[in-house]
């Protein structure tokens, strides 16, 4: 039942990212605030449950936001499965580790859609859309990361103790 919730709030937030906080523009980027939620709650997930709630999290943002379908649901799923399998190796409580993974994991997301559009658009990228992806974007989304995560900590660790 828990990890259903757990994919019903990822859905919940990721409805008021693309109806609210999508508008809100910090240096030409909005914070990707389903990348912050999943990269934090894969740390605490199986391998198993972490991959499918980001599958699932994934097609419901490829459905709702558009663009090439497939790529969200393709980025959330490997992300979450493999911050899931090294969960054991990486400790989880330094504010440290979380800032460094999100920069990561948004780095990585902010790659793919990058080569992805360009691909698929025949577009050509410029300094201020790598720009934008990789050094904005992971930035802000790990200050607000650390933000998020100083807020919930006591709710994210029970997540640790079931």
């Amino acid at each position: 039942m828990k990890k259903v919730l757990l994919c019903l709030l990822g859905i919940v937030i990721l409805i008021i990212e693309n109806s609210m906080t999508n508008y809100i523009s910090i240096f030409g980027v909005s914070i990707d605030f389903i990348l912050i939620y999943l990269t934090i709650i894969s740390l605490y997930l199986d391998e198993f449950t972490s991959g499918i709630m980001g599958l699932v999290i994934g097609l419901v943002k490829d459905i709702t936001v558009g663009g090439v379908f497939g790529v969200h649901a393709l980025i959330y799923f490997s992300l979450c499965y493999l911050i899931s399998f090294l969960r054991k190796k990486i400790y989880k409580e330094s504010k440290v580790t979380i800032f460094t993974l999100i920069i990561i994991t948004t780095i990585f997301s902010s790659l793919i859609n990058i080569l992805t559009s360009i691909v698929v658009y025949s577009s050509y990228t410029n300094l201020r859309l790598v720009l934008r992806g990789i050094v904005m974007l992971p930035l802000l989304n790990s200050f607000i990361g650390l933000i998020l995560y100083r807020l919930f900590d006591k709710s994210i660790l029970k997540l640790k103790e079931d």
